[in-house]
């Protein structure tokens, strides 16, 4: 008996053993919390090492920025609600460095917060000497000369008094009255002979705003022969009359329909010496029986522009000016676009 209960003690103290050896070379896991506390430990414990041996090794610089904070302390700023926002965030479990970030901004000023996405200490002073002024090296860090840094004033935004709008006043508008446009072609209801092909007896619109007389001024000046079908008083016989004669003294100044370009110049046995004007929109006008030309091809005129002088050059019975006028290549009525004496 009493061997078997030695034998019993004696299993009985090494399984006793066995577990208290087992216990003992068994890590124990930390779960993310206390692996975040222990962190912010050690960051608090870093903090106080540096003021300690700051305040042993840089004495003037320390009590300077006692200095600063004091006159921090005396200002706006609201700590109470700035520490209890640090606490809240890292009771939230928000990453330390983005933490101490918040609170610089809350605490110092700046504008914006430091925000750095991964665990790197140099990139948090880089963020930091730009709020402070002081230049991102290693050196920078170790002698960080806290008298000659200006913190940045904490300003509180003034809310800009927004003036009272002014009620509009409705304002009476009169509808204009719109003139109709000009249609393209007005039916002039011509009924006589039949007019050759590159003729016609109703009115375009030429599209032109601004026309005058070439014979404009002109005294004792008359229509002596109109537009479209006459008896020739030189060959005889009917034909058709391309224009307008209109009779001036010798020498009388012509003048440009409109402004325009001088498409050419010449000199004919019909026509005596003549010249054409090329006013865009496909318009053209043509002086013929011209004394003298005045102008040149390719030249550029305006209207009321003295471009000849009147004459009886060609085949004429007296001193006249020959006046046609042309829309894409048809012949009108001059009549219907100038003042006639």
């Amino acid at each position: 008996m009493e061997s078997a209960y030695r034998d019993w003690e004696r299993q009985r103290t090494n399984s006793a053993g066995r577990h208290t050896a087992s216990r003992r070379g068994t890590k124990v896991a930390l779960g993310p919390r206390e692996c975040r506390r222990l962190a912010q430990l050690g960051i608090c414990v870093v903090l106080f090492l540096v003021v300690f041996i700051g305040k042993g090794v840089f004495p003037e610089q320390m009590v300077a920025a006692r200095e600063q904070i004091t006159g921090l302390i005396s200002g706006d700023t609201d700590f109470r609600a700035a520490f209890a926002s640090l606490g809240k965030s890292i009771s939230d479990g928000e990453p330390v460095l983005e933490t101490l970030g918040g609170l610089w901004v809350d605490v110092f000023g700046g504008g914006q917060r430091v925000e750095v996405d991964t665990w790197q200490p140099s990139a948090l002073y880089e963020k930091s000497s730009a709020l402070i002024g002081v230049p991102a090296t290693a050196a920078g860090i170790l002698a960080l000369d806290l008298s000659k840094t200006e913190l940045p004033a904490v300003t509180t935004p003034v809310q800009a008094e927004t003036p009272p709008e002014e009620t509009a006043q409705p304002v009476e508008t009169t509808p204009s009255q719109a003139e109709p446009a000009e249609p393209a072609v007005v039916d002039m209801g011509y009924t006589g002979e039949a007019l050759p092909a590159n003729a016609s007896m109703d009115k375009y619109s030429l599209g032109i705003a601004q026309t005058m007389s070439p014979i404009q001024g002109a005294e004792g000046a008359w229509v002596s022969s109109g537009y479209g079908w006459r008896e020739h008083p030189v060959d005889g016989g009917e034909k058709f009359h391309n224009g307008v004669d209109l009779a001036v003294n010798d020498g009388t100044h012509v003048k440009a329909f409109a402004d325009g370009t001088v498409d050419y110049i010449g000199e004919s046995p019909i026509y005596g010496l003549y010249t054409q004007i090329d006013h865009g929109n496909g318009v053209t006008t043509f002086y013929a029986h011209c004394g003298k030309l005045l102008v040149q091809q390719g030249q550029s005129v305006k209207m009321g522009d003295v471009i000849a002088e009147s004459g009886e050059t060609g085949n004429a019975t007296g001193p006249h000016l020959h006046f046609e006028i042309k829309k894409d290549g048809v012949l009108l009525n001059p009549l219907y676009y100038i003042e006639t004496p």
